[in-house]
């Protein structure tokens, strides 16, 4: 091997570790990257979407379902990173396999496994869009459709989940 050719390899070595640590950034345990709220009791967050007259998105998944992750890295933390969605939509999640009870909407202690069949959650990850007093606004979304297309599906859900909830002004 000459001296010009160790050199490219050298070079294309750093490129390609450059290259690898922005691709994969947002994927390691390591990142600064914002992660969504656990719902471990939904009222604070009720007041806040009744305060802000804002659907809520709760997320229903699993840290072993690579949709979830999916899901949550492609779309949901990138809404939050871009801020184009505050005054549209509080996001959060629901941890389905923890082993701790949820406060519901009317203060009920409940198991998750209750709290999330009452949305009808059968797979993962679902998206449920609720307004302040946990009233389903729009139809779930189950599960994640052609990746390249979910976006648009997303942001459709979400835009209808905000007219039903600004319909319901006084």
């Amino acid at each position: 091997m000459n001296k010009i050719q160790l050199i490219k390899l050298i070079f294309t070595f750093l490129f390609l570790s450059i290259c690898s640590n922005f691709i994969f950034a947002g994927h390691s345990g390591h990142s600064d990257r914002p992660k969504l709220k656990q719902i471990t009791d939904i009222r604070e967050t009720a007041q806040l979407a009744k305060a802000a007259n804002l659907p809520i998105l709760m997320m229903f998944g699993t840290d072993e379902c690579p949709y979830c992750t999916l899901l949550k890295e492609d779309f949901l933390i990138p809404m939050i990173i871009s801020g184009d969605y505050t005054d549209k939509v509080i996001l959060r999640e629901v941890h389905v396999v923890s082993p701790a009870a949820i406060t519901d909407f009317s203060g009920k202690k409940i198991s998750i496994n209750e709290f999330s069949e009452r949305y009808g959650v059968r797979l993962f990850p679902t998206m449920v869009f609720v307004d302040g007093d946990g009233q389903v606004l729009v139809k779930n979304i189950m599960g994640i459709t052609t990746p390249s297309l979910f976006g648009g599906t997303l942001d459709d859900q979400i835009d209808k989940a905000l007219a039903m909830t600004q319909k319901k002004l006084p």
